[in-house]
């Protein structure tokens, strides 16, 4: 044409971007495999890892890390692009590995955003946890008494040490900082229900390490500026001490017989009606004398109106002989009575 002419000796200077052929897998080089690796990813299970991406040349297209936050996603469900699904199974926990992808399994001829088409891609990505969906509670003893009889349920009231971490090491909490327990109701609601199943069966002075998938913790949106959404928790537990609670439905028990004359003894000034006064005089003293006993961990004058309330049948604030009424005497009834 007019710019090249005729019998010209042409001279190209070319820089080689990158060249895949299609029939190219993606290509893996591990990078850092720990040395205890429990399990690995395989299909199903959701992933969170950091990354940095880059062209063939080095150049960076985007990254994780630049958004202080993981990426989080299924794999082996077609969630991100083939390559990287592909990648990110067989992974271990903490595992680098550097993922190379060809364009047909990547962007394509067309690219994305920043990518351009028919590109190969290059992940370095840091794997920081992954659960499965059906993932349980994971418990391993540490340190179990010799005298271990005692075993903890649902209502007993635990006071407990603890250190709370991310699979990759990072501490998140610890009551040993704080110089106190921590103290709560077993099966309340006080705690996250993997909590509430890794405290279950524990003797005083057990140590357990206890793995909690999201799930059973503080699912997806997790906690601001303390835990990550989908983060798998880490617990490693010391048991302190155990109060036994109540029977289920129960808040307030007899130790011994009951007095065939207790609502004579309730009403103090004979008049008979019971004012809630009169009514929480009479149970703190039966709790102190070890007649009877209250629910542990639970506010004493809660449980004591709760318990009055359920008697003043009519709501007038007074109860009189015709509404009193042992709990074994309503035992159809889903009551907190005496």
């Amino acid at each position: 044409g007019k710019e090249i002419p005729g019998q010209a000796s042409l001279v190209f200077d070319v820089v080689l971007l990158d060249l895949h052929n299609p029939k190219d897998g993606i290509a893996i080089e591990n990078q850092h495999v720990p040395e205890s690796c429990e399990r690995r990813s395989q299909t199903g299970d959701f992933l969170r890892y950091h990354y940095n991406g880059t062209l063939l040349d080095g150049t960076l297209f985007d990254s994780s890390y630049s958004r202080n936050r993981t990426y989080d996603t299924y794999v082996g469900k077609g969630y991100v692009i083939a390559g990287m699904d592909e990648g990110l199974l067989g992974v271990c926990t903490g595992e680098k590995r550097r993922i190379i992808i060809p364009p047909h399994l990547g962007y394509g001829e067309e690219g994305r955003g920043k990518i351009p088409g028919s590109a190969v891609l290059v992940f370095d990505i840091h794997v920081v946890d992954f659960h499965n969906p059906s993932d349980s509670v994971s418990i391993t003893v540490n340190y179990k008494p010799s005298n271990c009889t005692v075993l903890s349920k649902k209502g007993d009231y635990l006071k407990y040490h603890y250190n709370a971490s991310l699979l990759d090491g990072t501490l998140l909490d610890s009551t040993h900082s704080l110089g106190k327990t921590y103290n709560i109701v077993l099966g309340s609601g006080q705690v996250v229900v993997g909590m509430d199943m890794g405290l279950q069966d524990m003797c005083v002075g057990e140590r357990r390490t206890v793995v909690i998938p999201p799930h059973l913790g503080y699912g997806e949106d997790g906690v601001e500026g303390e835990v990550p959404g989908s983060a798998v928790l880490v617990f490693d537990i010391e048991l302190l001490e155990l109060v036994s609670g109540l029977p289920e439905g129960y808040m307030f028990v007899w130790n011994g017989e009951v007095s065939p004359n207790l609502f004579e003894e309730i009403d103090q000034n004979h008049d008979g009606e019971v004012l809630l006064e009169e009514f929480s005089e009479y149970i703190q003293a039966q709790v102190d004398s070890g007649k009877g006993k209250l629910a542990p961990g639970f506010d004493f004058e809660k449980i004591v109106k709760n318990m009055f309330t359920n008697q003043d049948r009519d709501g007038n604030g007074k109860v009189t002989a015709e509404e009193f009424k042992l709990k074994d005497q309503e035992a159809k009834e889903e009551h907190d009575e005496l």
